[in-house]
């Protein structure tokens, strides 16, 4: 079960992570596009326009890569977590195997005895006819 959340986790840091790259890639095409139509302006009002768009665009830009970083240490601690739950539950595996493997150990050799001793009976029963 532990293994399950932390895989939950994980699922949600990574996409969280993608989620922030996209959109960091998205702020980086509308700059691209709009350094592209800016040749094109006509007057100092759409060259005014652009310089604060990009500055706009290019401190979103600086968030976002912050917040990718945050989310990056998120999923890297998600990972270790998950590395981490992996190892337990293959640790209470190998207890359980090895408990099992003893109680298997001790149920065969309590049946030898019980079918040796039945043996034992069984040829003891007709020098007991005999008599």
């Amino acid at each position: 079960m532990q293994v399950t959340l932390q895989e939950s986790r994980l699922a949600a840091a990574a996409a969280r992570l993608t989620e922030i790259r996209a959109s960091i890639d998205s702020g980086n095409r509308e700059l691209t596009a709009a350094a592209a139509a800016i040749a094109a302006a006509q007057t100092g009002a759409d060259l005014a326009a652009y310089a604060d768009f990009r500055q706009r665009t290019r401190a979103r830009i600086r968030d976002l890569e912050s917040q990718a970083q945050t989310a990056q240490r998120t999923v890297a601690l998600e990972t270790s977590r998950l590395v981490e739950a992996n190892q337990k539950l293959k640790l209470i595996a190998n207890l359980k195997e090895k408990a099992q493997a003893g109680w298997r150990h001790e149920f065969d050799r309590e049946l030898s005895a019980f079918a040796d001793e039945a043996f034992l009976n069984r040829l003891r029963a007709p020098a007991r006819a005999s008599r």
